[in-house]
């Protein structure tokens, strides 16, 4: 087994779990995660049309165009958490968890075979995307859930 499969498998095991361990407060926080998930591949489907990167290395590898990894397990477990536990103080908290994740994207594409960017597409990129996801994800939380109640 390569080293970019098993950093996915972790990646994976350490997702299910955090989701196990916080599942009575996460349950509310479902509508959430799966929206995520679809923003995530709507964007990776938008991304593949352009060509700004690519996963070579998958779990899934009749999965073409998304990681199956990031879209399905990793985004939407984020997006839950972010929605739950997410301090008051938004700002700090959004540049702290968006500078982290570049990071270990630009690490991952820098050092593994588990994406690869083209067409001048960079981490700052993803940066901004990352920014942006945050608060998206939040507010679809915030709309679901208006007045206490899912709509």
């Amino acid at each position: 087994m390569n080293i970019e499969l098993l950093i996915q498998y972790i990646a994976i095991a350490i997702a299910i779990i955090a989701v196990i361990i916080a599942r009575k407060e996460l349950k509310r926080f479902i509508p959430v995660g799966l929206f995520a998930s679809f923003y995530a591949n709507l964007f990776c489907y938008v991304a593949n049309y352009f060509n700004w990167w690519e996963f070579p290395v998958k779990v899934l590898p009749g999965v073409k165009d998304v990681s199956f990894t990031v879209n399905v397990v990793i985004v939407p477990v984020l997006a839950m958490f972010w929605a739950r536990y997410s301090p008051m103080s938004r700002i700090k908290w959004t540049f702290l968890w968006t500078t982290i994740l570049t990071g270990i994207e630009y690490l991952a594409v820098r050092y593994t075979d588990m994406i690869t960017y083209h067409n001048n597409y960079n981490w700052y990129y993803s940066y901004i995307l990352w920014l942006i996801s945050w608060y998206v994800w939040y507010s679809f939380h915030k709309w679901f859930y208006k007045d206490g109640e899912p709509h």
